[in-house]
């Protein structure tokens, strides 16, 4: 009865924590909690939980303890020790599945405290992630040239430059042609024609020129949630950056400024409607979000940044 009792919980363990991991695929809450490079990888785990589970409940082990084909002492299964594992592995689990937000409260922002600045994030390839985000939205891909990455001051050095005016630019054009270099199209694009952007591509603007010089003087559109300021017309607009799992999730964030006082509800999900502005610190560029407008939105298919 021991034995038959011990094997009966054991396996229960087993195929509760399997099961949750493949319900957490299925149902998706996996993508608040993971990175999607390691998706799969936790679902393989669930099932590998399951079948042993299975096995461990149909198959009938030796009582003894065998070592290179001769048997030292008998092993019985111990109950106890089951229902122990049951109740620290499997019911804690089942548990926190059932009551869990899948979402950080203010409180839990606050005491991770924030990103909010370049640094904080992994490095970044923007040629790379621009084509590999057009090519995810069905946008048009980002040429080298639109990032300028494939210029230089002088390419020709066996040329001279070219004459130039007092502010900067080349002789005959102005600062709109400055702006006006194409770019804008490459740019993913909101239901409302919007530029959509992220937080965090805000953030790596401040240590990017090719960035800052696609995103000033465009009016964009960020999704986030909403912590407020020391006044009434300023916060920050908040997501979570994850490198693996939801153990080293931080919050990013950027400060907005908006044209009169906001009111919506601490840690509710925004769509912030304005143009970045690039100011000098020290010898550092720090982006505020100009707010043209703030209304409250649906919180994204992925809340977590990557």
């Amino acid at each position: 009865m021991r034995t038959w009792a011990a094997k009966i919980f054991n396996g229960i363990t087993l195929l509760g924590l399997g099961g949750v991991l493949i319900a957490f695929f299925i149902n998706g809450r996996i993508d608040q909690y993971l990175h999607p490079q390691f998706r799969l990888w936790e679902l393989f785990g669930g099932i590998g939980f399951c079948v042993a589970g299975a096995l461990y409940l149909v198959t009938k082990k030796s009582m003894d303890c065998c070592i290179d084909g001769q048997c030292i002492h008998s092993n019985p299964r111990n109950p106890v020790r089951a229902i122990v594992a049951l109740g620290v592995i499997t019911v804690p689990l089942v548990a926190g599945t059932v009551f869990s937000k899948d979402s950080y409260d203010q409180q839990a922002i606050l005491n991770r405290g924030f990103v909010q600045d370049a640094s904080g994030l992994p490095v970044r390839n923007v040629a790379k992630d621009a084509t590999a985000a057009a090519k995810d939205s069905n946008q048009p891909v980002i040429p080298s040239t639109a990032l300028g990455g494939d210029k230089d001051e002088n390419p020709n050095p066996l040329e001279p430059p070219l004459p130039q005016d007092g502010s900067g630019n080349t002789a005959g054009q102005n600062s709109a042609d400055a702006k006006d270099d194409g770019s804008e199209q490459y740019l993913p694009r909101a239901a409302d024609g919007n530029i959509a952007l992220e937080v965090s591509d805000l953030l790596y603007s401040e240590t990017e020129e090719s960035l800052r010089k696609m995103f000033s003087g465009k009016t964009i559109e960020v999704i986030g949630q909403f912590l407020p300021g020391a006044q009434k017309s300023e916060f920050k607009i908040v997501r979570m950056f994850i490198v693996c799992c939801a153990a080293d999730a931080r919050p990013i964030a950027v400060p907005v400024q908006a044209d009169a006082p906001v009111s919506v509800a601490d840690m509710s999900w925004v769509k912030v409607i304005g143009q970045p502005e690039f100011v000098a610190n020290g010898n550092r560029t720090k982006v505020v979000l100009k707010a043209a407008r703030v209304e409250p939105t649906d919180p994204p298919a992925d809340a977590m940044l990557y």
